[in-house]
């Protein structure tokens, strides 16, 4: 069959069911609502107290064409086990944005209807409230003595939350603060020279060594938290230019920030 293409867990839906065509995709606008409105006695209108957005519902409306009631009904077990998210979330891409992806599990147990040689449907999924580019942003800034300071550039239109390994040469790092758009971080503590530290604002958290977290879905290894000297806010990554500002001690010349994060998409 012909038509869009929708990949779930990295398997593309023209491979998996040649019989399958997705005739529409509705995506939500925006993610749920989730902001409450209180109203108070002796006051026009209400109190607002935003939220961030919820989940948004992915539906692929689709056909499955075949040429025998057998192959009609492989199809739809093939469907069935294409579509399923046993395991959790997956990453689930419509070729008409093939840049990005959405953090998405199937949210019901859709009906197929089977005429003859052919079944139709609907597969709804529950996704999070941002598509996620398939490519992460790059970003390596040298601080060249403490303290250091510059500027540099994200494209986009939403925040992102990046991991920073930061690595020291010539020497160690025995604490630091480091402040990215007015969000300061502050840690104490050792890193030997050449040793890192990764700063996760994915999952709120600071470990030692590099990170393993390849998707940046905020995966940690519990072991290897370094969390007993942490204090401030954790750094964002905003459209546009980004400021920061690296303030250490220790015997280290200069001081790199590997920066990386996902670009978010509406």
């Amino acid at each position: 069959m012909t038509g869009t293409v929708v990949t779930v867990n990295g398997v593309s839906s023209a491979l998996a069911i040649p019989e399958l065509l997705v005739v529409r995709v509705r995506r939500q606008l925006l993610g749920d609502r989730r902001d409450v409105r209180r109203q108070v006695p002796g006051r026009a209108g209400a109190w607002v107290f935003p939220e961030q957005p919820g989940d948004r519902k992915i539906s692929i409306e689709f056909d499955l064409l075949a040429d025998s009631f057998a192959a009609r009904r492989d199809a739809v077990r093939k469907l069935a086990e294409w579509a399923d998210t046993p395991n959790g979330i997956v990453k689930l891409i419509i070729d008409d944005e093939p840049d990005r992806y959405y953090e998405a599990i199937l949210s019901n147990a859709p009906d197929v209807d089977e005429w003859l040689l052919r079944g139709s449907g609907e597969l709804d999924y529950a996704a999070g409230p941002y598509a996620l580019g398939s490519v992460p942003e790059t970003v390596a800034i040298v601080a060249t003595g403490s303290p250091d300071s510059d500027t540099f550039a994200a494209a986009g239109a939403l925040v992102g939350y990046p991991e920073i390994k930061l690595t020291p040469a010539g020497g160690t790092v025995t604490s630091f603060t480091l402040t990215m758009n007015g969000d300061a971080l502050t840690w104490a503590g050792l890193i030997n020279n050449g040793g890192s530290l990764t700063i996760s604002s994915i999952s709120t958290i600071v470990l030692a060594g590099a990170s393993t977290d390849v998707e940046l879905t905020g995966a940690y290894n519990a072991a290897n938290l370094s969390m007993a000297a942490v204090a401030g806010t954790w750094p964002l990554i905003v459209p546009g230019l980004n400021s920061w500002t690296l303030i250490y001690t220790g015997t280290a010349t200069s001081v790199t920030l590997a920066t990386t994060w996902r670009k978010r998409y509406r």
